[in-house]
């Protein structure tokens, strides 16, 4: 019997096997029972259970039908995280990152994740607890910014998980600092995309990039979308990370801070950013 033929498929497969191969499997494995109420659950990578909301024609119709998301961002991500470690995914949106963080990290680490749409977060919720996650992974349906504070959704029907965050007095989202949040400070892995908001999450977490622990940064950076793109750029690399990009051909590769700012400027890079922890001085023996 084939590799893809069975129930619980081994994602490791994809990190040593051609994509059309690997796609091919997981593709094999892909099921989908509607539920009602635009809702789904479909199984994803061959592995976990995960509630899709059937409108969304965004990250939904490619799990229903596919059984993946960006592949090479997936594959990128397992080369990344240290099992046992705190992981954080910003912008969870219907938890794909989510649930494959929790399985990398597994029950001797902490997943952090955050989504403030609360039609996404119910999902979230759903997908965390049917496949087993719910011990370590801690959902917070709140967004994350530079100060505490409240905000308004916007969202469409057909893309509900690439909604923005507006400042307001009276929003219905609660707005945090993710150095406030418990375990933040242990973080080593983070993926951030929530839509230009990020800069004003990385104000947020001042406290967690002090402590110059080892860290890895996954985030997506369109440059048109961004205020001051090389601004927020120096600012992340003068916490002295290192630069790079995930290629969907060649995985992670360097990329220079002209090339990006020059290149294309309403494409959605992935970035990766990566920090060693600095090293801790010996205690003098007497």
């Amino acid at each position: 019997m084939s590799q893809a033929m069975h129930q619980i498929y081994d994602i490791w497969r994809i990190l040593d096997r051609p994509s059309d191969e690997a796609e091919a499997e997981i593709r094999a494995l892909t099921q989908v029972a509607y539920v009602g109420n635009q809702e789904a659950l479909c199984r994803v990578l061959g592995r976990y259970k995960m509630y899709v909301d059937t409108r969304d024609i965004g990250i939904a119709s490619h799990l229903m039908l596919e059984g993946f998301w960006e592949l090479w961002v997936t594959k990128a991500m397992m080369r990344s995280v240290r099992r046992g470690s705190v992981v954080a995914d910003i912008g969870a949106n219907q938890g794909y990152f989510t649930l494959l963080l929790a399985d990398l990290t597994g029950a001797e680490g902490r997943v952090l994740s955050f989504e403030p749409n609360p039609d996404m977060a119910r999902l979230v919720r759903k997908s965390v607890e049917v496949n087993g996650f719910s011990g370590f992974v801690d959902f917070h349906e709140i967004g994350l910014g530079a100060t505490a504070g409240r905000a308004v959704m916007d969202a469409s029907t057909h893309q509900p998980g690439g909604g923005r965050t507006v400042t307001a007095r009276k929003g219905d989202i609660v707005i945090k600092r993710l150095d406030r949040i418990a375990h933040a400070r242990n973080l080593e892995f983070l993926k951030m995309d929530v839509e230009g908001f990020e800069p004003m999450v990385w104000q947020g977490m001042t406290q967690v990039l002090a402590r110059q622990k080892r860290m890895t940064v996954f985030m997506e950076f369109t440059v048109g979308r961004l205020r001051d793109p090389a601004g927020f750029l120096d600012e992340i690399l003068r916490h002295g990370f290192s630069l790079e990009i995930v290629r969907a051909r060649e995985g992670i590769v360097p990329i220079s801070r002209e090339e990006l700012l020059n290149g294309p400027q309403w494409v959605d890079h992935m970035l990766v950013f990566r920090r060693q922890s600095t090293p801790l001085r010996k205690r003098a023996r007497g």
